[in-house]
């Protein structure tokens, strides 16, 4: 298994770090006042640990792209020496001893570990009502299953623990069935949707968020009708509609919006992230950002997907930059970069932008599918062209029940309005993967276009059936006992 790491932690640890509720989540907590002594002892103990699995979530979703965008034909990488590994992730050369594979599945099992300890602790404050108990177990339980909903997707069937188990126990946990992960997971976020609130605060986890994300998983599964079901209740219950402007998903000043189903909270110089830096240009961006690293750079594929009069082209990427160091009458030049996600910051390595989780737009296309796979074309039409009219401004690009006569075309313009809408938000490399795609659409990759030569750089990538799962890190066979982790097929 895995989490053999993570089990020797002591409570003290556990509750390191931990941020709290909309403010709670921005401002750490001082480490003088989390002590082995006092853990647990109350709610708010107890509150401050469910804190600390969102705070593994907030730690580690910024750099997710690297695992889901760039193995895509979205993103390609610029790989510096403090990047290693980012290479073979890119050009689908995937190596067991690749570092961010295992630091992935490390950070990841440290949060299930950490929701473990919540859900095992929960009776033991005697002074909360049976509604916060209830909100806990359900924040818990919800996180536990987004991060197992990671790694299945990322690794295939992995090691299934649900309690605190001892190191030596640890090793001897096998893999588990996708099956059985999958079944763990829907049993979660059930539990979540009968436990968490209505309402919450930003930051923090409703019963629309669990109901959100196990419709995505039931898509996942094949299970259309459950997903259909979830989703119309998502929408019939709650008040999300869709933004009228883009852009405004991804401005500080709106980032809290009707929109957003469930979003992590960031706080500049506080409590950051640092993906607004890895987007940005090496140079900065003029009266934005003075320094970036461009570690993850826009392909020409998804560049030439975007129809110029789509408003989700500009926000999503910049084709012309003007450095941090320009004079206010300078020339900018071809230089595309991501901008959905670069906001004006002062602190390059902390960016105060919340980012989205789970937001209505996803769930609409999911609809969308849902819908058309249960032979529904009409409406699964309308629910696609309701997307489009948001980023067009007008219903002149919308699709036709002849665009979408047979289930093949259906799906090139459902993933396409996918990628275009949730570009570099870590769905791009799943749906290929999910839809049995990527060998087809990872042949060769047209990564970046000189405009002097009217060229682009071709990428040749081979993708074959078995890497629609990444490899077991070669340092978590190696911990568990022999012959208890197998390695997926092909590495």
């Amino acid at each position: 298994m895995k989490t053999y790491k993570l089990i020797i932690l002591s409570t003290l640890a556990i509750l390191l770090s931990f941020t709290s509720c909309h403010d709670d989540l921005l401002n750490p907590i001082p480490e003088s006042l989390l002590t082995n002594v006092n853990a647990f002892e109350n709610s708010n103990d107890l509150d401050l640990a469910v804190l600390g699995i969102y705070n593994r979530l907030q730690s580690r979703f910024p750099t997710d792209y690297e695992l889901m965008e760039i193995p895509s034909d979205n993103m390609y990488g610029y790989y510096f020496a403090t990047s290693p590994g980012m290479a073979e992730i890119g050009l689908l050369d995937v190596s067991p001893e690749n570092p961010r594979l295992n630091v992935f599945w490390k950070d990841t099992y440290n949060g299930i570990f950490r929701a473990n300890t919540v859900l095992e602790n929960i009776e033991v404050p005697t002074d909360y009502s049976t509604e916060l108990k209830d909100k806990h177990t359900g924040e818990a339980k919800f996180l536990r299953a987004y991060f197992y909903f990671d790694l299945v997707r990322i690794f295939g069937g992995v090691p299934a623990v649900t309690s605190i188990i001892e190191v030596e126990e640890s090793r001897q946990v096998p893999r588990a069935t996708e099956t059985e992960i999958y079944a763990l997971i829907s049993s979660d976020l059930n539990d979540a949707i009968a436990k968490l609130p209505t309402t919450s605060e930003q930051g923090r986890l409703s019963k629309a968020a669990a109901i959100a994300l196990l419709a995505k998983v039931k898509v996942y599964e094949e299970k259309w009708s459950d997903a259909k079901t979830l989703l119309e209740r998502l929408f019939a219950d709650y008040d999300y509609e869709l933004l009228p402007d883009f852009k405004d998903l991804f401005r500080i000043e709106t980032e809290v919006n009707v929109e957003s189903i469930f979003s992590l909270p960031y706080l500049e110089g506080t409590n950051g992230h640092t993906l607004t830096y890895a987007l940005a240009p090496t140079a900065g961006v003029y009266g934005v950002i003075n320094n970036g690293s461009r570690v993850g750079r826009p392909t020409w594929n998804l560049h030439k997907a975007y129809n110029p009069e789509d408003s989700r082209f500009s926000v999503t990427i910049t084709e012309w930059q003007r450095t941090f160091s320009s004079a206010p009458d300078d020339e900018p030049f071809w230089f595309p970069y991501f901008n959905k996600f670069i906001i004006p910051i002062d602190n390059i390595s902390s960016s105060g932008l919340d980012l989205p989780v789970l937001r209505l737009a996803d769930m609409v296309l999911l609809y969308s599918e849902a819908l058309y796979q249960l032979g529904d074309q009409e409406t699964a039409l309308a629910q696609l062209n309701s997307i489009r009219e948001r980023a067009f401004g007008d219903s002149d690009h919308n699709y036709t029940l002849v665009d979408i006569a047979t289930p093949e075309l259906f799906m090139d313009k459902l993933l396409l309005e996918r990628r275009l809408e949730l570009a570099v938000e870590n769905n791009r490399w799943f749906d290929l993967v999910r839809t049995g795609r990527f060998t087809t659409a990872l042949t060769q990759l047209e990564s970046e276009y000189n405009p002097s030569t009217e060229q682009a750089v071709i990428q040749n990538l081979n993708a074959q059936a078995y890497m629609k799962y990444f490899p077991i890190p070669y340092e978590q066979i190696q911990l568990a006992a022999p012959g208890v982790m197998e390695q997926n097929e092909g590495y």
